[in-house]
């Protein structure tokens, strides 16, 4: 080959390059100027279903899969109902993000209509909404799971709405009260549990017939505490535990009956179990068969949150958030706690609800909307339209599940 020949290629080839090069930069320059998606900017439900990765017992988000089995599982249950509004979505790092958790009230006694959501967000606080589902409030208290609310609580010279959580930042009970719509810290010191809970977990408040107010925390290593909340010459509040037991494994929902003295603990493979609530009786807890899952087809693990319906002192219902198949199970409060019914939230006037962990039910009046009160749910998959956006959670009017109970449909 020439010389000149020689030449005349290396510089074809030196232009080529270039021309690739160019176009490499151009690419490169495009995809640096297109607008990226932000952590709250949606994701397609077809996207989420097959990339969301599940951190818990046999979580439907492990796999698209997982998502299909949950879905075929909720076909069972034949009675389908619809919320009627829902809040505003919690902040997040990722869309994805695992952190709306559990649901209290407050009911306003000037005007219920004016009441209160309180809403736990599992990486960050507690969040503040009025029944419209905004938000009036975000108090970042730290890493708070589950939370309650005792209104009326008399402890010293001061009478209280408490509002109670547990919190995972150090293993301890975040205690407040709420005053003008705002919620104030009154622990009068970091009321820290015992080393025996390995990491709080579930949480819930009783007050009882004798007017003395307590707490409730478990662990995911199954062991549950009783705090006694106590006065102190300040206008805080100390707690010192009084009692201690355990279930075999994971439990996270718990709710107390105060007129009867009875906690009922969800124990996510298994069931509910109830127990005396009262600090001076041994803790001998007894498994409810008709809320086991091996003895109910309707139940798929995790039983996640649970919560009471009272109609008088002595009858209502014990509800439970079937995790597993994206439902809710009704049992009845009397005798053997008969298994009632189960429903799911399907799409309506917002989304449906999938994969729910904290529930809570109010059984007096919340205004006009709301006459005979409210069920409130966290959602796990929370969707505007076909998209997947920060989870929050969801109210339904309670007459719609009165209307199953009294058809008492499967």
């Amino acid at each position: 080959m020439s010389g000149f020949l020689h030449l005349e290629l290396e510089i074809t080839i030196t232009m080529k390059n270039l021309t690739i090069l160019s176009i490499l930069l151009l690419i490169t320059a495009v995809w640096a100027c297109t607008p990226k998606p932000t952590s709250n900017e949606v994701k397609s439900k077809e996207e989420t279903t097959s990339s969301l990765k599940g951190r818990k017992y046999k979580d439907p988000r492990e796999s698209d899969e997982g998502m299909k089995e949950a879905y075929a599982l909720q076909e069972k249950i034949k009675n389908r109902i619809t919320a009627d509004f829902e809040t505003k979505a919690v902040e997040v790092s990722t869309i994805d993000e695992d952190a709306a958790d559990d649901p209290a009230v407050w009911v306003n006694p000037e005007d219920a209509s004016k009441s209160l959501i309180i809403g736990t967000h599992k990486k960050r606080g507690l969040y503040v909404y009025n029944l419209e589902g905004e938000e009036l409030g975000f108090y970042p208290v730290g890493k708070v799971n589950n939370v309650d609310i005792r209104q009326g609580v008399v402890l010293g010279n001061d009478t209280l709405d408490i509002v109670a959580a547990s919190n995972r930042t150090d293993n301890t009970i975040t205690l407040m009260k709420i005053e003008d719509g705002k919620l104030i810290d009154i622990a009068a010191r970091p009321l820290k549990v015992t080393p025996s809970i390995q990491k709080a977990y579930g949480f819930c408040l009783y007050k009882s017939n004798e007017g003395k107010a307590y707490a409730f925390i478990n662990g995911k290593n199954g062991v549950i505490q009783q705090w006694e909340l106590k006065a102190t010459d300040s206008t805080k509040v100390d707690a010192i535990m009084v009692r201690s037991m355990k279930v075999p494994s994971q439990p996270e929902g718990m709710v107390a009956d105060d007129v009867n003295g009875i906690l009922y603990v969800g124990e996510e493979a298994q069931g509910i179990w109830k127990v005396s609530a009262n600090p001076q009786v041994s803790p001998d807890l007894e498994l409810i068969e008709s809320t086991t899952i091996a003895n109910n087809e309707y139940l798929t693990a995790d039983i996640e949150g649970i919560s009471l319906y009272k109609t008088s002192d002595t009858t209502g219902y014990l509800l439970a958030s079937s995790q597993g198949n994206f439902s809710y199970a009704v049992f009845s409060l009397e005798g053997e706690h008969e298994y009632i019914t189960s429903f799911a939230i399907v799409d309506g006037v917002v989304d449906g609800v999938e994969e729910t962990d904290g529930i809570e039910t109010i059984n007096v009046s919340l205004g006009e909307k709301f006459p005979k009160g409210a069920l409130i749910v966290q959602d796990g998959f929370n969707f505007e339209n076909d998209s997947i956006q920060a989870q929050n959670f969801k109210v339904v009017n309670w007459e719609k599940i009165e209307a199953l109970l009294e058809a008492k449909e499967l």
